[in-house]
């Protein structure tokens, strides 16, 4: 029958997440220079010049990043050089208007053998951006690690740099593995790990397996120099090459007791996850892990836009005490009290609490203390099962 037909289609919309917790930032260090941008997709690259030819590593992780979280908003820059003080962080975060709430690094230029330096640059980077209210977590991948010293790696949980992470994954037959031969460097799977970060609510754990397979599709072979390839992240490896298959559950976690982030298999459960989500600090710590991090300091830029506009206001005391007046705190601590009880209605929180101390020289010293505690949620990170036989119910 002579007729229009119409196939419907999408696509063309390009939804946009909602919020900013999955605002993130993604530098390179040891590919050519590619300017300070921001991308809403993939296709983004594009428009300034950037391919799969041109900026392999780049390209590969920007184009992970969206595979993870479609809909995100991604910052990127790359250089050459990496002048060891990772300015460059600043820099994008600045360029960001302090927006970015989670950064990744690949570094093809510093080797394992240099990662305690390393992490001090960097904590140093991390604290000033805390101090100035802009704070973000950092997923760090670096090249140079070997079979050889793979299970000798040192100990994150003595760094002491807890919004700094240590991914050593590595995809092991897809279009990470290519591009790696192609460079003929590791390129490690730092996009698929910031994806998962920015995918996952501040109080959730990349490694949650109902929510994080890291498995969805193959690329296609235009991106894998015309041949067919496994699925991205079906077959996880370490970041020397060597495949997670090839090591004994004992090895396996051995690596991961030392706060190394990796992907695993889970038996009898299709996919592959991130073992854990650990950041360099003690393991005692509070913020022993990325999700207790991006919690708090959700809380804290909350807090921050909030009491931020009663700085150089006045404040009064009662005229026979000099101490604050009921009134003050109450209304102090209704303003600080909003962003935390939205967050505790969307579940990131289990609750708070805000206490102002009336008794505080504030005509003297013109300052404030405020103290917040803040109970966190809980992450699930085993469950034990006592299972027998009985000869009766």
């Amino acid at each position: 029958m002579n007729t229009v037909q119409f196939n419907r289609q999408g696509g063309g919309l390009a939804k946009r997440l909602a919020g900013e917790d999955h605002i993130s930032g993604l530098i390179v260090y040891g590919e050519a220079n590619i300017a300070k941008t921001l991308l809403n997709e993939v296709e983004g690259l594009a428009g300034i010049g950037v391919t799969a030819l041109t900026n392999p590593v780049m390209h590969y992780h920007v184009s992970e990043y969206f595979r993870i979280n479609p809909g995100s908003k991604l910052y990127i820059v790359s250089s050459l050089l990496n002048d060891g003080e990772y300015v460059a962080v600043k820099q994008l975060q600045q360029f960001a208007e302090a927006k970015i709430r989670q950064i990744g690094v690949v570094d093809l230029i510093t080797v394992f053998a240099d990662l305690a330096e390393t992490s001090g640059a960097i904590k140093d980077v991390l604290d000033e951006l805390a101090i100035l209210n802009m704070p973000l977590e950092l997923l760090y991948s670096m090249h140079g690690i070997t079979s050889a010293n793979l299970l000798a790696l040192p100990d994150l949980h003595t760094f002491s740099n807890d919004r700094f992470s240590v991914v050593i994954g590595q995809d092991g037959a897809g279009r990470g593995n290519y591009v790696s031969e192609l460079v003929t460097k590791k390129v490690g799977i730092i996009g698929a790990a910031l994806g998962a970060v920015s995918k996952a609510k501040v109080h959730e754990s990349i490694a949650w397996v109902e929510r994080q397979n890291l498995v969805t599709t193959a690329y296609p072979k235009a991106l894998t120099g015309g041949n067919v390839l496994a699925r991205e992240l079906d077959v996880p490896a370490f970041i020397d090459g060597t495949l997670i298959s090839d090591f004994t559950p004992g090895q396996i976690q051995s690596i991961s007791s030392k706060g190394y982030i990796f992907m695993i298999k889970h038996i009898g459960y299709t996919g592959t996850f991130f073992n854990d989500s650990f950041t360099a600090t003690d393991l005692d710590s509070d913020f022993a892990t990325i999700e207790t991090n991006r919690a708090m300091d959700k809380a804290q830029r909350g807090v921050y836009i909030k009491l931020l506009p009663k700085v150089s206001g006045p404040i009064y005391v009662d005229p026979v005490t000099g101490n604050l007046t009921q009134d003050v705190i109450a209304s102090l601590e209704a303003i600080a009290s909003i962003p935390l009880e939205q967050m505790e209605r969307d579940g990131e929180i289990s609750g708070f609490k805000i206490n102002i101390n009336p008794d505080q020289e504030v005509l003297t010293t013109s300052k404030l203390e405020v103290t917040i505690k803040i109970v966190p949620v809980g992450v699930l990170r085993e469950i034990v099962v006592n299972l027998g036989f009985t000869l009766q119910l």
